[in-house]
């Protein structure tokens, strides 16, 4: 009988080990194994931040259980300084919690300065202007007391101005001190002799003399001028003259 008791109870003991081991192997599995393996398969979706401030995208990114490493910023003409201009992985990827995205910040538009071409010839100018990104526009005339001729009297921007990559920079060249100006005489069907008088009587010059054959007119007739009749000149202009030779 006192044989039966002890191993009834140790069966009851056994049995008791049992049932206590599997409840709080079932506790772990539930509450330690089964929540690691869930979190291990879950993915989320990248937010799209492109465009959105550094602290903007940063905020909807923790929110969405991610990380944020800024990488260098870059010039970019159509995102705003300080916005992010691109990120990896990209917006709607899927990743894994606690992941980095990386971004790139824009640095903005680049600024290029206008040089400094006052004074300056017009060919040297143009090409200062264009070796800083920039482009020549306009170029009017008028007349100085203080600025050689051919020389760079203005310029719109001015010097050491910040502007954007293909920005326009007129200039106004100076034409010299100011003079009086005639009307072009007409001296086509003229005798070269005669028409080169009459533009000294004016205060023009003729040093530009060039020949062309022509079986039209007489030897030493002008057939062709520049400026052209009636424009206004100045006195010292020197007038281009092409006269007829056989």
């Amino acid at each position: 009988m006192g044989v039966l008791k002890a191993v009834l109870r140790e069966v009851t003991l056994f049995v008791a080990c049992a049932i206590f081991t599997g409840t709080v192997g079932l506790i772990v599995v539930d509450t330690i194994v089964m929540p690691r393996l869930v979190r291990k398969g879950q993915q989320v979706e990248v937010p799209n931040v492109v465009e959105l401030r550094s602290d903007q995208a940063r905020v909807r990114l923790r929110r969405r259980g991610l990380h944020m490493k800024t990488r260098d910023p870059r010039w970019d003409t159509s995102v705003p300084e300080g916005h992010i201009l691109s990120q990896s992985p990209a917006a709607a990827s899927k990743v894994k919690p606690n992941r980095t995205v990386y971004v790139v910040p824009s640095k903005g538009s680049r600024l290029y300065t206008v040089p400094d071409v006052r004074k300056r010839m017009l060919r040297q100018a143009r090409l200062w202007i264009e070796q800083s990104g920039l482009v020549l526009d306009a170029v009017t005339g008028e007349p100085s007391r203080t600025v050689k001729e051919g020389e760079i009297l203005r310029q719109d921007p001015g010097p050491n101005t910040k502007v954007d990559v293909g920005a326009k920079v007129s200039v106004v060249i100076s034409t010299g001190p100011p003079r009086a100006v005639v009307a072009m005489p007409n001296l086509v069907e003229m005798n070269l002799a005669k028409a080169r008088r009459l533009l000294q009587d004016m205060g023009l010059r003729s040093e530009n003399i060039r020949y062309k054959f022509s079986t039209a007119y007489e030897p030493n007739i002008v057939i062709g001028q520049s400026p052209q009749p009636g424009e206004a000149v100045k006195l010292q202009t020197n007038v281009r003259l092409m006269v007829s030779k056989l």
